[in-house]
């Protein structure tokens, strides 16, 4: 038996040095124009409705036309970018019934994320870790319009992701088009619009700290909800339309 036991635990501990030892697979040349441009939204290089165009991307990344065919195809398939048949690439633009159908879908989600974390919050170190990513996002209060901001909101919901146990909700995310959304509409947030959504951010953090998990789902698809109906208000040039032909 011991020697059963033995080899098991040399045969484990050999898989384990294998997968460690094992190669980071490089990236192709598509996943890094795919990288760089994910990037560039990010940080505010490329914004909703601009046209991107393949002979600059080819110079830019330094790689030929065939890996950035690929790169704004992938792209478009995952819905960060559109592609149309006589312009080309653009960064995708939401219009204003696919911003209102991408929030329902969000205020659900957001609000069953709240809800797990406030039931698992006592355990290990989550009231810690629930703390800390809330006063990382508080830092920003003054400074809401920056990629540096957008980074650590995403790491705030990451954390209550991570918190409820239920990492499907991750992937379930569109974390690329809640971007774009944020990116398309910066110019219409005003200081008080950006002092409500803190406000709003203490109290899911309050509320899932105190374990109230009916509550803090309530408190986070309000949340989600308001920015849905504030967005709704806005005049139509705050939903550019790419056209898809010439």
């Amino acid at each position: 038996m011991d020697t059963v036991t033995t080899r098991l635990k040399r045969r484990t501990a050999a898989s384990k040095s294998a997968v460690a030892a094992s190669p980071v697979p490089k990236m192709t040349s598509p996943d890094r124009v795919v990288d760089a441009i994910v990037r560039s939204i990010r940080t505010g290089v490329y914004v909703p409705g601009q046209r991107l165009i393949e002979a600059d991307l080819t110079r830019d990344y330094h790689v030929s036309r065939g890996p950035v065919r690929e790169a704004l195809k992938r792209l478009a398939a995952e819905g960060v970018l559109t592609l149309t048949r006589h312009r080309g690439a653009y960064v995708r633009a939401m219009s204003r019934i696919e911003v209102r159908d991408s929030l329902m879908v969000l205020e659900a989600l957001v609000g069953l994320m709240a809800n797990l974390a406030a039931r698992h919050i006592g355990e290990a170190d989550n009231a810690d870790r629930m703390r800390e990513a809330y006063r990382r996002l508080l830092a920003f209060k003054d400074d809401g319009g920056t990629a540096a901001f957008l980074d650590e909101r995403r790491s705030f919901y990451d954390t209550i992701i991570q918190i409820g146990g239920n990492l499907e909700l991750k992937r379930m995310l569109p974390l690329m088009q809640i971007h774009l959304l944020r990116m398309q509409f910066q110019a219409y947030i005003t200081p008080r619009d950006r002092e409500k959504q803190f406000k709003e951010y203490g109290t899911i953090a309050e509320t899932i700290l105190k374990g109230d998990s009916l509550r803090a789902q309530k408190v986070a698809g309000l949340h989600i909800r308001r920015t849905r109906l504030s967005l709704m208000r806005l005049p139509d040039e705050a939903f550019p339309v790419i056209r898809t032909a010439d």
